[in-house]
């Protein structure tokens, strides 16, 4: 079970951060503060815990001077803020990551699994990410690069489609391209799909299948960069017909 301590002088970030705390899957909210002085006093002298987050711009202190007193009680240390000029200061002061206030929860939990990894599952493949389906009640839900199929554009949402069940997702392809590890085994060749390079089933001309039997046509403005796909990985014969 990943500890947690939360320091922000605002309700609303707390309460934020505690639900996201909440819906995520191994994670405990142990103690929070809207005091940084009474965080101050009462963690000096306390148990390690596995992670604080912690406001930057608070009355009294800090959470930049606030850390240099109690870094050693964490193991990761985790800024939130709204002001993006603090990013720089946020490292200096030895943290592990900075959460740009308004953050969303792929955001949250791609920064708790890029840094606690196999901690998130007791042990299973890392090579996941947590989202909230819409599905299960916007429960936290696992899911493994190795299944996925398809990310689909939905209206407002996005369906990720994997090899066991689809998962609707608030987010957009635009949250997947940067928030996600889709570099490698990916490719985007229309505007509503980003799809699995080992699930394509067939390609026929300019359409392409799944493996699950979804299928598109590639768009225009991908056409190029389907063509360069197409003549990379097409085994054909050097045989005169």
């Amino acid at each position: 079970m990943i500890k947690c301590i939360a320091i922000d002088d605002q309700f609303s970030s707390l309460a934020g951060l505690q639900k996201y705390i909440e819906d995520t899957p191994n994670m405990r909210l142990v103690q929070q503060y809207t005091d940084p002085i009474t965080a101050l006093r009462e963690l000096a002298g306390s148990e390690t815990v596995d992670v604080i987050f912690m406001d930057v711009e608070m009355p009294q202190i800090s959470g930049l001077e606030l850390a240099k007193a109690i870094r050693s009680r964490t193991r990761k240390l985790i800024f939130t803020t709204s002001h993006q000029e603090y990013a720089f200061d946020a490292f200096e002061a030895a943290g592990d990551a900075y959460l740009l206030k308004p953050y969303s929860y792929a955001k949250f939990a791609t920064t708790i699994t890029r840094l606690f990894g196999l901690e998130m599952t007791g042990g299973a493949n890392e090579d996941y990410f947590l989202v909230k389906n819409k599905e299960e009640d916007h429960r936290a839900v696992m899911v493994k690069y190795e299944d996925i199929i398809a990310f689909e554009s939905f209206h407002n949402y996005i369906k990720i489609h994997t090899v066991g069940k689809v998962i609707i997702a608030y987010l957009s392809l635009k949250d997947v391209r940067e928030q996600l590890s889709i570099k490698n085994g990916f490719i985007q060749l229309h505007r509503g799909y980003i799809i699995a390079i080992d699930k394509i089933l067939y390609v026929d001309g300019n359409r392409i299948t799944m493996n699950n039997h979804i299928s598109f046509t590639v768009g225009d403005i991908y056409y190029n960069e389907f063509k360069n796909f197409i003549s990379e990985r097409l085994i054909i014969s050097s045989r005169k017909k």
